[in-house]
């Protein structure tokens, strides 16, 4: 947190608002950032390599393989087949995507839809928010492939946030960060 809490106005107004003794206890919320693109329709080698393509140019990381766990006749898809792509950003990389996103990104996005869960569960001890990205090209380094990427669309994040925080420090720091909610 201290990270983008450089302002000492900032972190005295978090230490009033949530009563923390210290100014280290003040907590970072996000745990991971995670960039999921699955493939309803056409799933073939060629449109996974360009979706793969997508989130490595965003990220600078390679992503992993989503494979189907159970097969269905409706959508043509065994078991074990490729169903889109994964990638999990957690500390350093998360800051300096969060901070591209958030400057370069975000003024550019018209419409996008977003969910907010605060739920405990036992799996993953995490509460998440999901942002749905409908045009995966507002992000700056995607517009000179345009004929490439055109077809891709809806890219989801998902935030995870630490268990221990309280539903109002997660919108607290959200809010700081000003992302949209």
């Amino acid at each position: 947190m201290a990270f983008f809490l450089k302002n000492y106005q900032k972190r005295s107004q978090i230490t009033r608002c949530f009563l923390y003794k210290n100014l280290h206890e003040i907590p970072f919320t996000i745990e991971k950032l995670t960039l999921f693109y699955t493939l309803n329709k056409d799933i073939s080698l060629k449109s996974l390599i360009r979706v793969a393509a997508l989130v490595n140019l965003i990220t600078n990381k390679r992503p992993c393989l989503l494979r189907a766990r159970t097969s269905s006749v409706y959508l043509k898809i065994r078991k074990g087949a490729p169903i889109g792509v994964k990638l999990t950003l957690r500390k350093t990389s998360l800051y300096f995507f969060l901070i591209s996103f958030i400057w370069e990104v975000l003024p550019n996005i018209k419409n996008f839809k977003s969910k907010f869960k605060h739920q405990k569960s036992k799996q993953s001890h995490l509460n998440s928010y999901m942002l749905n990205i409908v045009d995966p090209l507002v992000f700056p380094i995607l517009k000179g492939f345009y004929f490439y990427f055109r077809s891709c669309s809806n890219l989801r994040m998902q935030f995870s946030f630490a268990a221990k925080s309280s539903k109002n420090e997660i919108f607290f720091n959200w809010r700081f960060l000003q992302l949209p909610l």
